[in-house]
């Protein structure tokens, strides 16, 4: 078997990769809504999709269908198959194709001697729990809360830190349910149930973190990682969001922030610092960062997985970034002397977080596309699904965009 290198080593084989001939293995591609196959086709890269067996997935994933786009699919049982498999078909990078892929892919990576993080510290790239002890470690403020299965102890750590409120979450981050605001511990008990149901179907894990209500302007930003001429990670930051949310905790919408925004570098710095200590080494992340009681910036959680919204094309178009293309940099090394410069535009984008649960007329749909500023709309889910759709919004006048931006909250009450 192949020794494991390592991590300084695993970094820096990116750099002798071939671009002109390789295979990528995606790791657990279950909602197949990233566009892998697409991206590496274009660089002449084939794509080989890792599925885990039906008793390996989580529930929801149990009966997903095998993925389309790529080239061959292998049928994870065993990490000693898989990775045997993968050699044999010439695997040269190993991509986590979703959350649920991360830690498959870091250890199937480690034991082709291909770059990953290391699988030893997996949970640091998914697990809210994980993340907030390591990053406090590092000196580096993080929400404060507990990983736990029992609300009982949620419950008595809620005690010794009162607040103004409580947010109840999967520890797995990625999973497709909105966080909970709790006020108290009767409505932390209420809302137990129903997350850890969602935690179980969409991660296998039944672990849930109650942690301190941080402000209701929270950041996303995105990053991609890929090694230097020296193998060190460099952390680029593609775009940065503004959350805002409604007095009851719901997310409302999601602005772009232009790079020289008074919070963005203040944003990609603490970003930057967390990505570090949580062993991030390549490839794409989407990190959370919201203001404390205290007016300090705390990072929320960060996803070392792709995330795909209806945004993506709006946002190519606004700043010439391609988050999926800039993925790649981590296992395919641009051509010398290339360097990508994107491209502003000027555009402003704003995501309006529609409300299935409020009830949706079918006709909404084709009304919110017929918008001005309306340039892409997700599919509109019937009330009580777990996450909102959304209306990208974009135009060259905030006005325009904040004018439809008032139409679909009016249309939404009407409707």
């Amino acid at each position: 078997m192949t020794t494991p290198a390592t991590p300084a080593a695993l970094a820096a084989a990116v750099v002798r990769t071939d671009p002109a001939a390789g295979t990528a293995a995606v790791i657990a591609p279950y909602d197949g809504g990233v566009p892998y196959p697409r991206a590496f086709a274009r660089h002449g890269w084939r794509t080989v999709a890792v599925v885990p067996e039906r008793r390996l997935r989580p529930p929801a994933y149990q009966s997903s269908p095998v993925p389309v786009g790529y080239t061959g699919t292998v049928v994870h049982r065993g990490v000693r198959q898989t990775v045997k498999a993968l050699r044999a078909l010439g695997v040269s990078a190993v991509v986590a194709g979703s959350s649920g892929g991360i830690e498959l892919a870091e250890r199937i990576a480690w034991q082709l001697g291909l770059p990953g993080a290391d699988p030893a510290c997996s949970p640091l790239r998914y697990d809210r729990g994980a993340q907030a002890d390591r990053l406090a470690r590092a000196g580096i403020p993080a929400l404060r809360g507990i990983r736990t299965t029992s609300p009982a102890d949620a419950v008595a750590w809620a005690r010794t830190r009162p607040g103004p409120g409580y947010l109840l979450a999967p520890a797995a981050t990625g999973t497709p349910v909105d966080p909970v605001e709790c006020g108290d511990e009767r409505q932390i008990n209420t809302a137990w149930p129903a997350m850890r149901h969602a935690a179980v179907q969409h991660s296998g894990s039944a672990h849930l973190v109650l942690s301190e209500r941080p402000s209701r302007l929270q950041y996303t930003v995105n990053t991609a990682t890929r090694p230097d001429p020296d193998g060190r990670p460099e952390h680029v930051v593609t775009d940065l969001w503004a959350d805002v949310h409604t007095g009851d905790g719901r997310l409302d919408r999601t602005d772009l922030l232009p790079p020289g925004s008074p919070p963005a570098q203040t944003l990609a710095l603490r970003t930057i610092r967390a990505l570090d200590a949580l062993g991030v080494v390549c490839g794409p992340v989407t990190t959370r960062l919201a203001y404390g009681a205290d007016e300090e910036l705390l990072v929320m959680c960060a996803l070392a997985a792709p995330v795909v919204t209806p945004a993506d094309e709006a946002l190519r178009a606004a700043t010439g970034r391609n988050r999926a293309a800039d993925a790649l940099g981590a296992w395919i090394p641009p051509a010398a002397g290339a360097r990508c410069t994107p491209a502003p535009s000027g555009q402003h984008i704003v995501r309006v977080h529609l409300r299935p649960a409020a009830g949706i007329a079918p006709w909404l749909g084709a009304v919110l596309r017929s918008l001005p500023t309306v340039v892409a709309a997700s599919e509109i889910r019937t009330p009580g699904a777990p996450v909102s759709a959304e209306a990208v919004l974009s135009s060259s006048e905030p006005r325009a965009i904040e004018r439809d931006y008032r139409v679909i909250r009016a249309l939404e009450h009407h409707g």
